[in-house]
């Protein structure tokens, strides 16, 4: 398919978590910041494309306006971050989600069932060390045990391919490095 076919059905929904509006179709689910947007994610939000399109359900995006420890520190803006991912890959819809106390305060059994009740989730794509909920009690045995263990496809964390070894490699000026490991564009960085 043509790259210009997902900037234009690709939809962007900035709220809280309990503002969430009811989807009625299936969908398949990632969550997390992609913040670096590097392969990691991108396998990631890849394969949610895939189950998405194979099983014909909405492939939906769930991410945060900033991290909830860390106000100010993001590699991405928002709006490039969105504009990358409406280029590149063909979800229908994210979800830039108010870290607000309402969030910050929702167990891993609450977000569970808002997940399931207003995003309708029947697949979710996780890197294996993927927490949430309060105090980041939730994780994916828990999602497993939820979902069932063959709705949650999990891709193992690589240490070497993350938001942290990206900070470290601007810090240290090494954006050959960025491109080439991470295969991060260095113009998406602020």
């Amino acid at each position: 398919m043509p790259p210009w076919r997902f900037k234009c059905l690709m939809k962007v929904i900035k709220c809280s978590l309990e503002q969430i509006k009811k989807i009625s179709n299936g969908s398949v689910l990632t969550v997390g910041m992609f913040d670096g947007l590097h392969k990691y994610h991108k396998l990631i939000i890849n394969k949610t494309c895939e189950l998405g399109n194979l099983n014909k359900l909405n492939k939906v995006i769930l991410t945060f306006d900033h991290k909830p420890t860390k106000v100010n520190e993001v590699l991405i803006s928002e709006s490039k971050k969105i504009e990358f991912i409406k280029s590149n890959f063909d979800i229908d819809l994210i979800y830039i989600i108010e870290v607000n106390d309402f969030l910050i305060k929702t167990t891993k059994e609450e977000f569970v069932k808002i997940i399931k009740d207003k995003l309708n989730v029947i697949f979710m794509v996780e890197g294996s060390d993927f927490k949430f909920g309060y105090k980041q009690e939730g994780n994916i045995q828990f999602l497993q045990n939820e979902f069932g263990k063959d709705n949650i496809f999990v891709f193992n964390r690589d240490t070497n391919i993350s938001s942290s070894r990206l900070k470290q490699l601007i810090n240290e000026e090494k954006y050959e490095e960025i491109n080439k490991e991470l295969e991060v564009d260095i113009d998406l960085l602020k």
